[in-house]
């Protein structure tokens, strides 16, 4: 029995701290041309935001309160209190139990305090020290010899590629090199293809190609990559180029037969995800404009006409689609170097290329601004 007592007794201040606030006490010096200021803190607890104020005479304020414990805590000046308002004179810092006095002058800082206020002010220095280091003469000395350095680097590099240029240039070099010296070779046209990728340099390609042999410009991958140059040219400004494809019902239609409206080209398939996925801003677009001169031509990239169907009930496209069912090798496609779906041209009343590629919103505003 006597040791439950002896526990009990030890333990009981730990009941009487947790059973009772911390308390502040904090004192503000040097004050200037105010008189009042707002002290905020943040409940150690859980955080949230407590405003207290207090006025400042004879360039002084004291506030004494309870509080839970240690808060980052803001001193501001203003005349009356704004969460979001910032002042420069603000002053920020840690308060913690006990008394601390702020010096309010010109560099606001925390000058005096209990003993938890003179741990703070230690680490306070020992955090200016820090910084002070990059700030040093040692530092800066050995800053600016890294940064000339790095300086004689960037002149080095710039150098090295001035002589040598990049590895990917060396490849792209060595095949152009390759093809000058062997317009008969099928290693050319391999070559070619490779220089062409994605988005070919019409420029860097044409003459590449013209300097093949007849034979090899004869060959079915050759016509392709002519095809797709063509393509390439057919830039905003240029006139379309025909095209027929059969509909639904296997009637011809052609692209001149929509010469006198702006006709918007919709590439896209019923397995494109982005083309169903930006369909309801076409049919959108459609309603909103058909009336006003503007059709839609849907060519699908689609090899199975079942698919094709079902996609356009789905989507509920009630304008012209045509496909030759051949999938990529799309003929139409192939005229507009289409390599990717969704893609579209926007085409004038008299056959010019107006715009490409437009979605979402930019369709709909392109078509307020022409179409009127």
């Amino acid at each position: 029995m006597r040791k439950y007592i002896i526990n009990l007794l030890f333990l009981s201040p730990l009941f009487a701290v947790g059973q009772h606030n911390a308390s502040f006490e904090l004192e503000g010096r040097n004050i200037k041309d105010t008189k009042k200021v707002y002290i905020l803190h943040y409940s150690f607890d859980d955080n949230t935001q407590v405003i207290d104020s207090a006025m400042v005479r004879n360039g002084r304020f004291s506030l004494k309160k309870e509080f839970t414990g240690t808060a980052y805590t803001g001193i501001l000046f203003r005349e009356r209190f704004e969460a979001q308002q910032r002042n420069p004179k603000d002053f920020w810092f840690y308060l913690s139990p006990g008394k601390t006095v702020v010096d309010l002058s010109s560099k606001p800082k925390v000058i005096d305090g209990g003993e938890q206020t003179q741990t703070y002010m230690e680490y306070v220095k020992d955090m200016e020290a820090s910084k002070a280091v990059f700030s040093s003469t040692a530092y800066l000395s050995e800053k600016a010899k890294a940064d000339s350095l790095t300086a004689e680097a960037e002149k080095r590099q710039i150098e090295l590629l001035t002589k040598f240029g990049t590895p990917q240039e060396g490849s792209i070099n060595t095949k152009i090199q390759f093809i000058k010296d062997n317009p008969n070779n099928q290693l050319s046209v391999l070559f070619l293809e490779s220089l062409a990728g994605g988005k070919p340099d019409v420029a860097m390609i044409k003459p590449l190609l013209a300097g093949l042999s007849a034979e090899l410009k004869a060959t079915n991958r050759m016509k392709r990559l002519q095809g797709l140059l063509k393509g390439m040219e057919l830039v905003v400004g240029a006139k379309a180029v025909d095209f027929e494809q059969p509909d639904l019902n296997g009637n011809p239609v052609s692209l001149s037969d929509f010469r006198g409206k702006y006709l918007l080209v919709d590439f896209w398939a019923s397995w494109c995800v982005p083309c169903r996925q930006e369909n309801p801003n076409l049919v959108a677009a459609y309603h909103k404009y058909k009336s006003k001169n503007l059709e839609i031509l849907g060519v699908s990239l689609d090899n199975k006409k079942e698919s094709w169907e079902r996609a356009i009930m789905a989507d509920n496209l009630t304008w012209i689609q045509v496909s030759d069912l051949k999938g990529w090798a799309n003929a139409a496609a192939e005229i507009y170097a289409i390599r990717a779906v969704p893609s579209n041209i926007l085409i004038d009343p008299n056959g010019i290329i107006i715009a490409k590629n437009l979605r979402g919103e930019a369709l709909d505003a392109a078509l307020s601004k022409l179409i009127k």
